[in-house]
Formats: structure tokens, C-alpha cells, sequence
């Protein structure tokens, strides 16, 4: 396929996706609100080019990856996509964001998500608040152009990280976010660093290892509080981060404000 014209490569993949949609509806699996979705997922071409595109052309992968979406969406994890979203100052501290997605990529076009950990109190939103906030964001960056051709590189500063975030980040918690977002995102993760992690806290990283694809292993980055935010500089340059990554910018100058109206 790599030898056809990239028009045909789309095409072909697209007619690919369709057949594999045709037999899933033939054996008549499913839940109503799954079929229901995956009838107007296949009703719109940008979705399905969002997926082929994602899934780097390879139409099985896309078709997976899509159906996956909607299992997790209605039938595994309902409880992350509710009609409702919790209030939106979650994610601000002293109204300054604690996650975003910054303006500027790195030197291969990849865009950059971040979450400053510090910023997150315990007290009022829990992490899957959080989570439940973030969702949409990320699928507002699938239909930007180089995320969705260059991929996503996400940072978790882990500066003030205690016990009282460390409970949140359950067996279930992590399986289900790498459920949704390395299974069920047409998302080309291409670098995983979770920076100033307290080393009584690594343990969370050995629970989660032996459940991790080999692919994102091999993209993953455990840094501890002793090295600060070098091993952070050494992939990605403080000319490109905010100030609370141990960047040069200002936030305001740092995040791309489109994807944080909700």
C-alpha cells in the first residue's frame, strides 16, 4: 500500500474501514448506544480520515481503535463522559492553568500537553474530575493538523506530589486511561514524562509497567524531584516551555488558549 498514490492509500482505507463496520453490524454485536454511535461516526468521513490518518493508514487499526472509543465511552467507562462536565476552575490554580496544551511543538512538529501536578488540590476535584475535564480537550486536538500527523508529546510535573494525589492513581484508574488513551484515541502518543517525581513514589510506575504496550514503554520517562527538569531538557528546550517547566515563557505566552475554552 505504501507504493500507492496517498489519495488511493486514503481510498482504499476508508472502503477497508466500511467493510470491517459491515461485518461488526452483520454478527450484530455491540450495545444499542455503541451501534448508535458507530452509525453516525461511519455517516461522517472527517472521523473516519481522523482515525485512518491516526492509526497511520492502516484501516484494521483504525477500525479497532474506533470501536474501542465508543465501547469505552458507553459501555466501559460511561462515568468519564458525562452530559455534565464538573466546573471548569478545576483546572486553574491562582487562574493560571494546571493543564493545557502549549503553542509552540517540538522539533518534529509534535504538540505538547502538560499537567503541573502542584496546582491540583486534593480537596476539591478528584483526579478523575480531572480526567473528565481533559477528555475533551484532547479530542479537540485530534482535528488539529500536527497533532494528528505529528503526535503528542504529555508532561506531568510532579513538584508537590504527596499521598493525597498518590491515592488517586489507583490500578483502575491508570488501566483505564491507558485504555482510553493508548486504545481508544487515534492519538500517536509519542512521549510519556512524568518529571520531579518523588522517589517514594516510583513505586506508582512499577504497578503500571507489565500492563504498558512495549511501544510506550519505550517512550516513557520517569524523572525523580533530584533531577529537577533535566532529563526534561535534554527532549524538549526551555525556549518552547512555560516557567513551570523550568521554561523561559510566561503562561500566557506558553499555552494555546483554544483548547481550554470548554
Amino acid at each position: 500500500m505504501s507504493d500507492l498514490h496517498p489519495e488511493s492509500i486514503v481510498e482504499d482505507g476508508l472502503k477497508e474501514m466500511r467493510q470491517y463496520y459491515a461485518e461488526f453490524c452483520d454478527k450484530q454485536k455491540g450495545s444499542v448506544a455503541v451501534r448508535n454511535f458507530l452509525v453516525d461516526a461511519f455517516s461522517d468521513e472527517a472521523v473516519l480520515l481522523r482515525y485512518l490518518i491516526g492509526r497511520k493508514y492502516r484501516p484494521k487499526h483504525a477500525w479497532d481503535t474506533l470501536r474501542s472509543y465508543a465501547e469505552v465511552r458507553f459501555d466501559k467507562y460511561p462515568e468519564m463522559f458525562p452530559a455534565v462536565l464538573p466546573p471548569k476552575e478545576y483546572l486553574f490554580c491562582e487562574n493560571k492553568p494546571i493543564f493545557g496544551i502549549l503553542k509552540e511543538r517540538d522539533s518534529k512538529g509534535r504538540r505538547i500537553a502538560y499537567f503541573q501536578l502542584s496546582g491540583w488540590d486534593t480537596d476539591k476535584c478528584s483526579l478523575e474530575e480531572l480526567s473528565i475535564l481533559t477528555l475533551p480537550i484532547f479530542e479537540r486536538a485530534l482535528c488539529d493538523e500536527d497533532c494528528l500527523n505529528n503526535g503528542l508529546i504529555f508532561i506531568q510535573d510532579g513538584s508537590g506530589m504527596g499521598m493525597a494525589h498518590a491515592k488517586h492513581y489507583t490500578m483502575r484508574a491508570m488501566l483505564r486511561y491507558l485504555n482510553i488513551y493508548w486504545y481508544s484515541f487515534p492519538m500517536k502518543v509519542k512521549g510519556v514524562y512524568f518529571v520531579n517525581v518523588p522517589p517514594f513514589l516510583t513505586f506508582l510506575y512499577a504497578m503500571i509497567k507489565p500492563f504498558l504496550p512495549k511501544k510506550l514503554t519505550e517512550r516513557f520517562l520517569l524523572s525523580t524531584t533530584s533531577r529537577g527538569f533535566q532529563d526534561l531538557h535534554v527532549r524538549l528546550p526551555p525556549s518552547i516551555l512555560p516557567k513551570c517547566l523550568g521554561g523561559t515563557l510566561d503562561t500566557d505566552e506558553a499555552i494555546d488558549p483554544q483548547f481550554l475554552s470548554l
